[in-house]
Formats: structure tokens, sequence, C-alpha cells
């Protein structure tokens, strides 16, 4: 290994950044949660760590409804159109109390309100968050959270996030929303999204975190921002149509250390079956270039500036998308390798933990990864909710 990438793999964070991985030491107080539109689960990590006990989950895809029970089991996971879910029933079948519901959380499927793909303000899929209103409507949650992309506040003149604050005032509930980078918590991943945190207007405001405030016991305190290479230094290196199930090192940082968490074996870690032509492609895209760096011969006749394109190995990695593991439609070949990232490494990129399991096939998993709301983003707003619920 060079010295510039020993450097990058094991730049040591400041202040003992990551104190502990344990969160056993948080309370049992009894809160719980309910996970709408759950997808992999991701966001339900984040916010069991921090000491919510989820409840209910819903979510219509099959494949991600099995991932999320795979790694959830004490959860109830409906598998269903959430448009026919009757949820006051549902929550008196699965509550073990009848103290109130502490925090439903979700994030409603983004296509319609995405700065890419369709802008047709009357896309069906936009309607999926008035669901997630009527859910609060029956449930009457102490706080709820809402996530979204970044450009579910800047579409349609506002409109959509107008609209749902007018509704949540309706059902009293004060909000407070912010446009919140991830890499600023400590994901080695630029990832930018809506949040909002509601409460019902006589319990305690929740304050949405800040990176300026974020000296947390579960958080990276580095001066500068966690790096790809850091995140996946220490998976082994793969050929074409290649899978490697042991680490090829220690931990080599605080990053690491926490998504192994002592895991022994290294799964979901496989590179894809390329021809001889994406073999020549892939071995002649330099250092950070793209497929305008290829020849002529080689280009597609249409294509984005990122396709094609190798990752940078020294700064957070672009948004992970479904297309991660596919170099003809994103920036996703490995900074020394030429193959696209293996899905574990993708899984590395949003934070989840070597020992999570995904169910279905290659390009399925890779969909669940592109798709999940990072375990941190649940875990640094779920931390600032029970502060308020423990206030």
């Amino acid at each position: 290994m060079s010295c510039r990438r020993r450097c990058l793999c094991q730049r040591k964070y400041h202040d003992s950044a990551l104190l502990s991985t344990d969160y056993s030491h948080i309370p049992p107080m009894g809160f719980t949660a309910v996970d709408l539109f759950c997808g992999a689960g991701g966001l339900s990590v984040g916010l069991q760590r921090t000491g919510f006990e989820v409840i209910l989950a819903n979510e219509i895809e099959p494949d991600f409804a099995r991932t999320y029970e795979l790694n959830h089991p004490g959860t109830v996971v409906i598998v269903e159109d959430i448009k026919k879910i009757n949820f006051r029933e549902q929550i008196r079948s699965v509550r073990k109390e009848k103290s109130k519901l502490s925090l439903l959380s979700g994030g409603p499927p983004c296509q319609g309100f995405s700065t890419v793909g369709s802008k047709k303000e009357n896309d069906p899929r936009n309607s999926l968050f008035y669901q997630y209103l009527r859910a609060v409507d029956e449930l009457r949650p102490s706080y709820i959270l809402f996530e979204n992309v970044s450009g579910f506040a800047k579409l349609y003149e506002g409109k959509p996030l107008q609209t749902l604050l007018k509704e949540l005032a309706k059902l009293d509930y004060k909000v407070s929303w912010s446009v919140l980078e991830a890499s600023d918590f400590g994901l080695p991943q630029n990832r930018q999204r809506t949040i909002l945190v509601g409460w019902q207007s006589k319990l305690p405001k929740v304050n949405l975190p800040s990176p300026k405030n974020s000296n947390e016991p579960h958080l990276f305190t580095c001066a500068t921002k966690i790096h790809l290479m850091e995140a996946i230094s220490d998976l082994p290196p793969l050929g074409i149509n290649d899978s490697k199930d042991k680490y090829a090192s220690p931990p080599m940082n605080d990053f690491q250390r926490l998504l192994r968490n002592g895991a022994k074996l290294l799964t979901e870690h496989n590179s894809s079956k390329y021809g001889e032509k994406m073999q020549k492609i892939l071995s002649l895209v330099p250092a950070g270039g793209t497929v305008e760096d290829l020849p002529i011969s080689l280009r597609p006749r249409s294509y984005f500036k990122n396709t094609y394109a190798r990752l940078l190995p020294d700064v957070p990695a672009p948004t992970i998308t479904r297309n991660f593991g596919t170099p003809s439609s994103s920036r996703c070949i490995h900074p020394f390798q030429n193959r696209a990232l293996s899905t574990r490494e993708g899984a590395r990129l949003q934070g989840f933990p070597d020992s999570y399991l995904f169910f279905g096939s290659k390009c399925s998993k890779n969909l669940q990864i592109g798709n999940a709301v990072p375990p941190l983003f649940g875990e640094v707003i779920g931390r600032e909710i029970y502060k308020a619920l423990t206030s």
C-alpha cells in the first residue's frame, strides 16, 4: 500500500472520536416508534441505537420487507400498500401497553419530488405523503419524523412542504425542519436530506442536530470529513466476477471498527462479470476521470458526465444511489480497482453495519441500499427526540 493510501486509511479522529459502540447504557424508557416506508430499515437501526423500540413497520416491496424482518425480528412488519392499512387497529394489536406512541417516522417515496427525473406535479407517488399525514392523524404520536430528498422543500414553488406544514398545524403539531448534510455528522458520503421533526404543541420542542454541537459519544468529531477509502480500506481487492469473505486487515480506524463491531466473516463483497469492452473501458478511466476521458470509439452516443467515472479516494463519496454497482449509470468505479463498488462497499458508505443482512438478487440489494435512509440520520435525529422525551 502506498504512503498516500496508508495515510487515507489510518487518519486519526480527534477527541477520541468514537467513545462507544454499545448502546446498552441507554435506559429502557419504554419509548415506542412506528416506521413507515421502512425500506431496508436504515432509519430503524438509528432509532433503536438511541433507545426507541420500533414496534411496527410498513413496506410494500417484498424484498425490502424481508430484509427488514431479517434484521429487526422484534418488529411487526406489514407488507402491504399503506393506503389499505388501518393504523388504529394495527397499533392496538402490537402495543404491549396502552401508553402513547412516542414517535412516528417515515420517508415517503421521493421520486416525484426529487430534483432528478420526473417533475410532474400530478405524479401519483406524491400522494403518499398524504398517507403519512393520515397515519399521524390516526396514531397521534408524541413526536413525528419526516425525511425526504433535499428537493422536497424546493420544487413546485414549495407547495409540498407548505402543505405538510399546514396539515400538521391543523393536527396541533409544531415543527422544525432543515436540509441536513450527512457527511457533516460522520457519514463518508455527501447526502443531503430534508428532515422535519414535529411535536404535539404541549410537549418539549426538538432541536435539530447541528454539526457545531455534535460532540456526542456516537458521533465522529474529526476536523475533516471521513473519506471514501477510510470507510472501505479494510475490504479485500476483487477481480472480475469475484467474491471474498475475509477482511484484508483488522479495522484501521474508528469508522471501520464501528461498522464491523466484531464481525469475523465478510458478506456481500462481490464484483460483477464484465465483458471485454467493459473491462477495457474500466482500465482506461484515470484517477477521478469520467467518460470524457475515454476514446471517442468507446463512449456511448449519449451520456451524462458522471458515467464511467472513477471515485476519488480522499473525499466523501457522492450520493449513493441504486446504480452504485453500474459504471454506465453513475460515478461508482473503485478508486484503485477496475470494477464498480461491491454491495458491501455501498452498504458501508451508507453506514450499515457489516452484520446487516440483505435479501434478494444483487440488483435488489443495491436498490435497497441506495434507497435507504442512512442509520446515522436516524441516530442523530433520534438522539434529539429522545432528549425531548426525557427532559
